[in-house]
């Protein structure tokens, strides 16, 4: 059997939020879950996964959610991140996927598809800890002062090396 190992810093566990009508998607993601950094929140429905990002929007990196759910879809879910400052990552899951959801679900903004029944745990793990990264890289700002290349070109060379130093000009 293969083990993947998950990334995780430290401090409180790593928040999944978890919305699928399905009791098989709650235990088999509780399980895999389970005894790792990620802490596993759920929701059985639209509304409630809506409330709970609503709630939570910042302690939730990562959404996984069932493709279609009684009251709605996943894309109520991403509309609803969209609104966040920096948008957590939003996992679909399926069980029957063709090319046109594939095609939908990264046009649309989504971070990847999962296919489920059941759910392979190294997948998960590896499909979470990737979605975690990339909302990490999103919310850090970046060290690299932003510039266009007429401001740029002017800069001398010790303007540069005074930039690259942190320090004004």
């Amino acid at each position: 059997m293969s083990t993947y190992s998950v990334v995780s810093v430290a401090g409180p566990p790593n928040a999944v939020l978890l919305v699928s009508a399905r009791t098989e998607d709650h235990d088999s993601l509780q399980s895999i879950f389970g005894g790792s950094r990620w802490e596993l929140q759920v929701a059985w429905t639209a509304s409630d996964g809506l409330k709970t990002i609503r709630r939570n929007r910042l302690e939730l990196p990562v959404v996984i959610c069932e493709e279609r759910l009684p009251d709605g879809d996943w894309k109520l879910l991403l509309a609803e991140l969209d609104k966040a400052a920096v948008r957590p990552s939003l996992i679909v899951c399926s069980r029957l996927a063709d090319e046109r959801l594939w095609a939908e679900v990264l046009n649309l903004g989504a971070f990847d598809l999962l296919l489920g029944a059941p759910f392979v745990p190294e997948e998960v793990l590896r499909v979470t800890q990737s979605a975690w990264l990339a909302f990490n890289r999103a919310a850090r700002p970046s060290s690299v002062p932003r510039m266009g290349p007429e401001v740029a070109r002017g800069i001398t060379g010790s303007g540069a090396r005074a930039l690259a130093a942190g320090s004004p000009n």
